[in-house]
């Protein structure tokens, strides 16, 4: 890469960013499957129901807010690997030229894009016509 600082430079230090960030949250999913904590665990932990009352709903409060967690943090891993992939293959574009880029990366960066708007939903209208509002120059 040049030293000039350009887009492509910007571009790169986000990529390595994203890449530290998701490395991060790997590990946190790591120790939690390890962990005392982990779902696996507490549910072979589990205790007859009778034994400590009936209708003992801060046990399965807490059983359900850390699945949610776990949960959120797969997504989060998950949406942090296709965005070094997306950032990664237009750190590539912007050296090559997206004309020259392969058809099966293009056609992962779509998949990345379905699996973002899957999870996320599309941009609402009226986001959208903000986004193109601001971004109006007016001379």
């Amino acid at each position: 890469m040049g030293t000039g600082g350009g887009a492509g430079d910007k571009l790169y230090a986000e990529l390595q960013s994203l890449k530290i960030f998701k490395g991060r949250v790997d590990e946190v999913l790591t120790e939690l499957g390890d962990s005392e904590a982990a779902p696996s665990r507490v549910s072979e932990a589990r205790l007859e129901a009778g034994l400590m009352g009936v209708n003992f709903a801060e046990v399965n409060s807490l059983h359900s807010a850390y699945n949610n967690v776990h949960s959120q943090l797969e997504t989060l891993s998950q949406l942090l690997s296709d965005m070094i992939e997306a950032l990664g293959t237009a750190v590539h574009g912007a050296r090559v030229g997206y004309e020259n880029i392969d058809i099966e990366v293009k056609e992962r960066m779509w998949a990345v894009q379905r699996r973002t708007q899957e999870l996320f939903g599309s941009p609402s209208d009226s986001h959208t016509q903000r986004c193109n509002r601001s971004s109006q120059v007016e001379f």
